[in-house]
């Protein structure tokens, strides 16, 4: 059996949609591949500095409706991947698909808030949510599978997110040990992942009704862990990326049926910035009240036309997707029980931070610190941290804690890591190398440069190159002046890729 031919037969899962959609377009669309999207990572780069790349590398780019940072983007030469383009490489962009930016949007995060993302990895949702929060307040960043968070750490890293701790727990703990701490929580749930099938053509594999219910159960379960984790007052955002009733609308219905005197339902219609002029939003909810009721006779409540959202892959021409908003109006559980909290994180005292910062200053130019900001010691590195985390008291050991800054040398000046150097190199004023083309892709390729440049002392070096669609330079790692050689101190990973 062909490829074309295996995905038309899985596609048969479908056909228990015929009453909510055209069977037809969904099918139809389900075999085509996505468009390629991106998001602008605004801690490191402005939208008007990536729209002048694009248009450098000659790209078509296109804006997600419900993302100002996002767009989809075609192009003609596809030679090179993506995932090579020295943007996102540097974490100044990240590849993400447009469906997968709307929670954050209808999160709506805001600089100096409590926010926990309850299923974080591998980070698109969490570095879009730092994005919003502009370094200021606290984010958690959690999730319960070890080898999903390292790929959540390593993608927070390459987007320079400083106010993140990242935390190992299933996410039905946070009900009673963090009951009403988070002024937003995103309840980005694990599913059966039917949307994505247009990326994966096994996306129907696992699709068994058994399957579907033992999902929509664990979703239930995450769902009212995020409610009572809430503040009353504070915003909810529940997503799934698969299509099936019982995971989205009915896990919502479900919740409401229990806490629907506490809870209020968001339309999201009534946000300015999140208006979709072509009729997409009221077509997607629309297309959830056909489910709803549907589901009626199984939730009876007083409303089954809630404004949830079900993007169905034809809606936008995306993956498929569902999110509702939920505002928490009074307490949904007792807080009288929570355990004994552990002692704060083990900051560098202030006269060794101001040691560090100064030493920095008078190599570089600049500290690389904001006031606002402070150090975290670990037994090999120091991380850069919100001073508010000062206060800051968790009933769990941290996974990771704020951003790499760098390392203590035995000569007393910290050697600075390529997160923090890639974040905020360009403020630099001195020992700074301007590559050239050639020398760009040698350093690319892992090759040290054989010739020491005029006016840069011996040491630690920033390697930087000039673009004209930034009015400052792309640091895009370190190096050390030995000998009359740059030694590259690039990452490996990204050694392996261009080598």
């Amino acid at each position: 059996m062909t490829h074309s031919a295996s995905s038309s037969a899985a596609l048969q899962a479908f056909d228990r949609y015929a009453s909510f959609t055209d069977l037809r377009a969904l099918k139809e669309v389900s075999m085509k591949p996505l468009r390629k999207s991106m998001r602008v990572n605004t801690l490191k780069c402005a939208v008007t500095e990536f729209q002048s790349w694009a248009k450098a590398k000659k790209w078509t780019i296109e804006p997600v409706p419900w993302c100002p940072e996002g767009f989809f983007v075609d192009r003609v030469n596809r030679e090179e991947a993506m995932g090579k383009d020295l943007l996102h490489v540097l974490g100044y962009t990240y590849l993400q698909e447009a469906a997968s930016m709307l929670p954050v949007s209808l999160l709506d995060p805001k600089p100096g808030e409590t926010v926990l993302d309850m299923s974080a990895a591998p980070g698109s949702k969490t570095t879009q949510i730092a994005a919003r929060m502009q370094e200021r307040g606290t984010l958690i960043a959690n999730d319960v599978q070890e080898k999903r968070i390292w790929s959540l750490i390593s993608n927070l890293q390459r987007c320079g997110v400083i106010n993140v701790i990242v935390v190992r727990k299933v996410g039905q703990w946070f009900a009673g040990n963090m009951t009403e701490k988070f002024d937003r929580v995103l309840c980005d749930a694990p599913c059966t992942a039917q949307g994505t099938v247009r990326k994966d053509s096994d996306a129907l594999t696992y699709c068994s009704q058994d399957n579907i219910g033992k999902m929509a159960r664990l979703q239930r379960e995450l769902l009212e862990s995020a409610i009572h984790a809430t503040k009353v007052g504070g915003r909810i955002v529940y997503s799934t990326c698969t299509l099936t009733p019982e995971e989205n609308e009915g896990v919502v219905m479900s919740i409401l049926r229990k806490f629907g005197d506490q809870l209020k339902v968001v339309d999201p219609r009534e946000n300015e910035q999140w208006k979709i002029d072509n009729g997409q939003w009221d077509a997607a909810i629309a297309d959830s009240a056909k489910v709803q009721k549907e589901l009626s006779k199984d939730y009876p409540l007083s409303i089954v036309n809630y404004p949830f959202l079900r993007l169905w892959p034809q809606t936008c021409d995306t993956e498929g997707f569902f999110s509702a908003v939920l505002e928490k109006r009074a307490p949904t559980k007792d807080r009288r029980w929570q355990k004994e909290e552990p002692e704060p994180l083990d900051f560098l005292v202030p006269s060794r931070v101001k040691e560090v910062t100064e030493r920095l200053a008078d190599w570089y130019g600049t500290s690389f610190l904001r006031e606002q900001e402070t150090l975290l010691a670990t037994s090999e590195l120091t991380f850069v941290l919100p001073k508010e985390f000062h206060v800051l008291r968790l009933p769990v050991a941290p996974y990771m804690s704020g951003l790499p800054f760098g390392k203590l040398t035995n000569h007393g000046l910290t050697r600075l890591s390529h997160e923090m150097a890639t974040l905020r190199g360009h403020e630099a004023t001195k020992q700074v190398l301007r590559l050239d083309a050639a020398q760009f892709k040698d350093v690319f390729q892992g090759k040290d440069l054989a010739q020491g440049p005029v006016g840069i002392d011996d040491g630690d070096v920033l390697l930087a190159i000039e673009d004209p669609a930034f009015d400052r330079p792309i640091v895009i790692g370190r190096g050390v002046l030995k000998g009359g050689k740059i030694l590259n101190r690039l990452p490996r990973e990204i050694v392996r890729m261009f080598g």
